[in-house]
C-alpha cells in the first residue's frame, strides 16, 4: 500500500484504514492482486470489473505492510423493502483470520459509512446490509458478537439462513431472529 490512508483502528497486530473512495490507483491494483492471489473473485471476471469491484473497498486491514483483509460495499435495493442500501463483502486472508477481526472490519466499515456524503447518488443508502456467504457466519455466537455492535437479524434467505444488518438512523433495535430458549 503506497497510499496515505486515515488509521481508524488497531486489532491486535493488523491495522485496519479506511479508504472509502480514496484508493490511489497503484493500491486500486495491489487490492485485486491480492484477490487474484486468494482466489476470492468470482470466475470470468473482467480487469475492468476487478478495479471498480476495488474501488468498493472500504477498510483495508494490513499487517507487516501487507494486505491481510478487506471489506467492500457495493449500493443495492433491498427486497423487503426496496430501499437502497450498502451491500458487505469482505474477504480474509486464510493465514490472517483470527478471532472477531470480522467484527471489528463491519464496525469501522459502518462508521465510515454512517459518516459518508455520496455526492453520486441520488439519495444515501439507508444503512449496511450483510448476506453471510459462509454458514459459519450464521452461527449464534457469531450474531450475537454482531449484536454487540449493534446488527441484528432482519430477515432470512430463502433456505433459512439470516440475513443481518444495521440502519444509519438506528431503527433496526430488535433481533427479528427466534429468542433463545429461556433456562428451566
Amino acid at each position: 500500500m503506497i497510499g496515505n490512508y486515515h488509521k481508524v483502528a488497531d486489532y491486535n497486530d493488523y491495522a485496519l484504514f479506511d479508504v472509502y473512495r480514496k484508493l490511489a490507483p497503484a493500491d486500486l491494483t495491489d487490492v485485486v492482486d491480492f484477490w487474484r492471489r486468494n482466489d476470492a473473485l468470482p470466475k470470468g471476471l473482467s480487469e475492468a470489473e476487478a478495479l471498480g469491484r476495488a474501488a468498493q473497498v472500504a477498510v483495508v486491514v494490513v499487517r507487516d505492510g501487507r494486505i491481510a483483509a478487506l471489506a467492500s460495499v457495493y449500493v443495492a435495493r433491498a427486497p423487503r423493502d426496496g430501499q437502497p442500501y450498502y451491500f458487505y463483502r469482505k474477504f480474509v486472508e486464510p493465514g490472517h483470520r483470527i478471532y472477531l477481526m470480522w467484527r471489528e472490519m463491519l464496525a469501522q466499515t459502518y462508521t465510515i459509512l454512517k459518516a459518508w456524503k455520496p455526492l453520486h447518488l441520488p439519495r444515501k443508502p439507508m444503512g449496511i446490509i450483510v448476506v453471510p456467504e459462509n454458514r459459519k457466519l450464521t452461527r449464534k455466537s457469531v450474531l450475537r458478537a454482531g449484536n454487540k455492535i449493534g446488527f441484528y437479524t432482519i430477515g432470512y434467505l430463502p433456505n433459512g439462513d439470516p440475513v443481518y444488518g444495521r440502519k444509519f438512523d438506528e431503527s433496526v433495535t430488535e433481533n427479528l431472529a427466534a429468542p433463545e430458549p429461556e433456562a428451566l
